[in-house]
């Protein structure tokens, strides 16, 4: 007997034990383990990355800057940290002082000064050559004259007592070398120096007492030279003297009274004539490309004079005083210099306030979308991906349009207003803007009224947004949300007391009033609001220009595109009236119904209306199989299998979705010819097929499954009214006499069967919007079915 074989039970996990217990998880384990994890983990990034980007492109880590030119600070702004900052009227003066100081480049030429001595030479030696005064020529007369013009009348002095001084000066110098080498050494400094008539630069280019004195072709052979020792006026008694000293050491040694004298007075001639010349002579040119640089390199080397600014001391700006160019200069480099003197500790602090702040308003707009709106926009990565790119640029654009060169913050706002109103619907965009707007101000540090100027501009866009049905709709929304901005900024201005100077009570607040600082005031705020007022207007007429895009990126419609594609002309509704006119017929008829159904309920009538234009587009492929386009005759379905012919009529949907998609149809019509059947049953085929398994002993038994719409089931209220419209239309054309009360009964067993198929249960359509719904149809098809008065003459149709 063999012995009988014992298993070893499988050994468990820690984890699988206390599942066996069956106790029941926390919510959020449970959730955890049920969801698809690389979703949430998705989703989670994007809404991680979009936080990260607004503290990393708002500079979060910073405080923000708020101050701008014109704004008038409720109290006095003083210094919140020690700081230095170049006092630009003394530094500049100094520098201005240090350009007038620096000397002057010239350059020294020489050459006219040789020239000079060889002109003194050429006439020296012309008039020694004449034996007598008597027995000169005219040319000899002439020369002689640039050195003495005296009167033969005077006795004491006369031309030819001078000639004969002259002659007896130089008899033993008759090649003037000893005159040569009394000008070499009297002329020594006018060579070095150079020599000028008057200084060619102004006094705001250089000192006017010394300036650098360089030779040609030599620029660093630069020599200091005071403006006296070469200026023609001051050299010239210089220069006399010295040639008078030169001439008695050379040509005296000794000799009588009379010898000295001729000697003097020759060398008196001799230097007058050089003085008289020497103006025609100059040597000195002003060079401004080596002065300029000096003066240039001069200022820039002068150190900044530095003022002083002491932590809680230094008043920056005055209360009640609208800021200046200069104010908001000053407060943006104490800006500057706190933000340099923060330390990381200090940084990162700030960044989790944000981050705090970015975090409860990520729980208040997705509790609402969540619980509220659709929670499809959280769930789905793409559509969460689109809302959070829409939020973090218009924020980030906003934030750095906002500074005194743009005052652009509002052209963001204004546009995702009316973007996130298209997209989204009112009242997720006012939502989602209040918070936008919130955070903006905290990133900015504004104050209230700025808060409140964004958010009139927002809301009233949102508010008067509406339906877009022609193309200056939205200048219109501009226009008038301008106006009400432009009245919010001026009342806001006045109430929170701008037009009032701080701290003015009593008898001082009567003239501030009527003084020049209200006027200021006043005007500043009317200028604000202008200019919010044409930013409004110009962005929200540009935004028409982007809604194509709009449309495009988020799978939306405007009226206005849905308009043009309800046209009777497009491609598509053309080729439907030709190959399928009964269905053409049936579907503008399901249009008109369904429309006034769905404005009854507030849904979107004209999208209801142009997706029933192209619900049915999918039977113009095998238009014969429809009996809306049997004209009579044969069936088609007749030598087909109920499974078959089932399978023909519900590929109309297929068809028409991938017709709408080959023609560029936009998402929503699309999915009005996927969801206008749901996963309603082919019951006249149904009952076919189940009729022929009944008679046949070895009949498989038939499923409803194999016979429904393959769906998806309405998703919208749009969808669903369609779906409604579409089959108490096709109903009613069985209707033998269609009066009111067989028409209501009609629609009411055709309602009831698609409530207990469980058709509307994904769309969010209520009991009392149903019977609201109901209701138009039965008027509508009572009104195109009523009953017409019957001619005497009239036979029967």
């Amino acid at each position: 007997m063999s012995k009988p074989t014992t298993t070893t039970p499988k050994s468990r996990n820690r984890a699988e034990r206390i599942e066996s217990l069956g106790i029941d998880k926390p919510w959020w384990v449970q959730w955890w383990n049920d969801a698809d994890r690389r979703d949430v983990l998705t989703r989670l990034a994007i809404a991680t990355g979009a936080a990260i980007a607004l503290l990393l492109v708002c500079r979060t880590w910073q405080p923000p800057f708020a101050y701008r030119l014109g704004a008038i600070p409720a109290r006095n702004l003083v210094s919140r940290v020690d700081f230095e900052l170049p006092n630009e009227d003394e530094t500049e003066s100094l520098r201005l002082r240090a350009r007038r100081e620096q000397p002057a480049f010239y350059l020294n030429r020489t050459q006219p000064l040789d020239q000079l001595r060889a002109a003194l030479r050429d006439q020296l030696f012309l008039i020694l050559a004449a034996p007598s005064f008597e027995q000169m020529n005219e040319e000899e007369r002439n020369a002689f004259s640039e050195f003495f013009e005296g009167s033969e009348t005077d006795g004491s002095d006369t031309p030819a007592q001078r000639f004969s001084m002259l002659k007896q000066t130089f008899a033993e110098d008759a090649e003037l070398e000893q005159l040569r080498q009394i000008l070499d050494a009297a002329m020594r400094d006018q060579y070095q120096y150079g020599v000028i008539q008057a200084l060619q630069h102004e006094t705001d280019q250089g000192s006017q007492k010394i300036i650098r004195v360089f030779p040609k072709g030599q620029p660093d052979d630069i020599t200091p030279v005071e403006v006296s020792n070469a200026r023609i006026a001051e050299i010239v008694p210089k220069l006399t003297t010295q040639i008078k000293e030169a001439f008695r050491q050379r040509y005296l040694s000794e000799g009588s009274e009379e010898q000295r004298e001729g000697v003097q007075k020759s060398a008196v001639m001799i230097s007058e004539w050089i003085g008289n010349e020497l103006p025609r002579h100059e040597t000195l040119q002003y060079d401004d490309t080596l002065s300029e640089e000096a003066r240039r390199n001069a200022a820039t080397a002068v150190s900044p004079i530095m003022t002083p600014y002491r932590r809680g001391e230094s008043k920056l700006a005055n209360a009640g005083e609208p800021l200046e160019a200069d104010d908001v200069s000053l407060l943006r480099q104490e800006w500057q210099s706190l933000t340099t003197q923060m330390n990381i500790r200090d940084q990162l602090v700030r960044m989790a306030a944000y981050a705090g702040m970015i975090i409860a308003l990520y729980l208040l707009c997705g509790s609402y979308i969540f619980f509220v709106d659709d929670r499809r926009l959280i769930l789905e990565s793409t559509q969460l991906a689109k809302l959070m790119s829409v939020i973090v640029v218009t924020i980030g654009i906003a934030y750095w349009a906002s500074g005194d060169q743009w005052r652009f913050e509002l052209s963001p706002l204004i546009i995702a207003s009316i973007l996130l109103g298209v997209v989204y619907g009112r009242e997720l965009a006012l939502l989602i803007m209040a918070a936008s707007c919130l955070s903006l101000t905290l990133f900015l540090g504004i104050d209230l009224s700025e808060l409140v100027t964004m958010a009139a501009a927002c809301t009233s866009c949102i508010l008067l947004l509406g339906r877009i049905r022609t193309r200056t709709h939205l200048l219109w929304v501009g226009t008038v949300s301008a106006i009400i901005t432009m009245m919010t900024v001026i009342g806001v201005g006045i109430v929170t007391g701008r037009t009032l100077s701080a701290g003015a009570t009593g008898a001082d607040l009567e003239p501030m009033l009527q003084g020049p600082m209200f006027s200021a005031v006043l005007v500043n705020l009317v200028n604000e609001a202008l200019r919010a007022g044409i930013v409004i207007v110009g962005f929200s007429s540009v935004t028409t220009v982007f809604l194509p895009m709009i449309e495009k990126g988020f799978g939306v419609q405007t009226d206005l595109s849905l308009l043009e594609l309800g046209n009777p002309s497009d491609v598509l509704l053309r080729k439907l009236a030709q190959r399928a006119p009964g269905t053409y017929n049936h579907s503008i008829n399901v249009a008109s119904i369904a429309e006034a159904a769905a404005d009854s309920i507030g849904a979107n009538g004209l999208l209801v209306r142009v997706g029933a234009y192209y619900h049915d587009i999918g039977k113009m492929f095998k238009p014969e199989y429809f009996i809306e386009n049997q004209a009579g005759g044969e069936n088609s379905h007749d030598a087909l299998r109920p499974a078959m012919s089932t399978l023909v009529i519900i590929a109309h949907v297929k068809d028409g979705a991938d017709l709408a998609r080959s023609h560029n149809l936009p998402q929503p019509i699309i999915d009005f010819i996927m969801q206008h059947h749901g996963t309603t049953l082919v019951e006249y085929f149904y009952r076919e097929a189940a009729k022929r398994s009944e008679s046949d002993p070895n009949g498989e038994s038939v499923s409803d499954k194999d016979f429904r719409y393959p769906g998806p089931k309405p998703q919208t209220l749009e969808a669903a009214v369609m779906m409604l419209a579409d089959t108490v239309e096709s109903a009613s054309r069985t209707l033998v006499d269609p009066t009111p009360a067989r028409i209501r009964s009609l629609v009411d067993k055709i309602a009831e069967k698609k409530v207990n198929d469980g058709q509307f249960d994904e769309c969010g359509l209520t009991f009392q919007e149903l019977a609201t719904v109901k209701e138009s149809l039965i008027k509508s098809l009572t009104a195109i079915y009523h009953a017409r008065v019957k001619y005497p003459d009239q036979k029967p149709a």
